[in-house]
This record gives structure tokens, sequence and C-alpha cells, in this order.
């Protein structure tokens, strides 16, 4: 059997990127190793202490080159919430950019936004989801 762990996001700095997915997207920081030149930082959800997002810092210049861009033009990953319009509402505050207002179809209530690089990501309310 197989769980997931970690989704391993490419950032040009630590520092940013812990802004943004700690301060701005509420994860929480579970590892920070120095390791030579090397940092390991792990994040967690709160809610979901063994999967989370490990931040790796861009060396290469093809690594530099898929920064903001790991899954193309789609979503790299899908974040739910319980209470989407508190967390859109939440996010917009703390400055992050939505693609597109909420969109409502088949019982759930979504909208893509990118973290600060450009990476694409969905807020997902599934099931019983607020009217629009």
């Amino acid at each position: 059997m197989i769980s997931f762990g970690r989704m391993v996001i490419l950032v040009k700095g630590y520092e940013d990127a812990l802004s943004f997915y700690v301060e701005k997207l509420g994860l929480e920081l579970s590892t920070d190793v120095e390791a030579g030149e090397r940092r390991f930082i792990h994040l967690t959800f709160p809610r979901q202490k063994d999967a989370g997002v490990w931040l790796l810092k861009a060396e290469t210049e093809r690594d530099l080159a898929a920064v903001g861009r790991q899954a193309g033009d789609q979503p790299i990953g899908v974040l739910y919430t319980d209470s989407f319009y508190d967390e859109f509402d939440r996010l917009q505050g703390m400055g992050v950019r939505f693609l597109e207002q909420p969109v409502e179809a088949e019982g759930a209530i979504s909208a893509h936004f990118s973290d600060l690089y450009g990476n694409k990501l969905v807020l997902v309310q599934v099931g019983n989801a607020e009217p629009v």
C-alpha cells in the first residue's frame, strides 16, 4: 500500500516561498534543516500532518526555467476547504491573486489562484457547497 507524502515545489528563494505558503496559505513548517548548501523545508497541512509540500530551491537552469510552470498551464495542486467563501475572502485579503471568480458546478465551488511564482492551485469546497 502507498500513501501521499509530499508534493515538491521548486522555488527561487526560501524566505519568499515560506512567506506565501505559511503566512498566506496557512501551511505549517514541519521541517527546516540545513544540509551543506541545501536546505530541506517540509510544510504540512494543519489537519493533515502526513501530507504536505517540500520546498526545493531551483539549482540548475532547467529547474529555474520550471519555477512557476511545473505543471504547465494546469494546476499543480488542489486545496480543499469546508468554508469556501471565508477562505476565499481570507486569501484575497492576504494578497493571494485569484485567476477567476468562484465557479459552482456539480455541488462544488472552486476558484483557481496562483502562488508567488505563477503555479496554479485550486481552492475547492465539495459537497454542501454554499450557493453563489
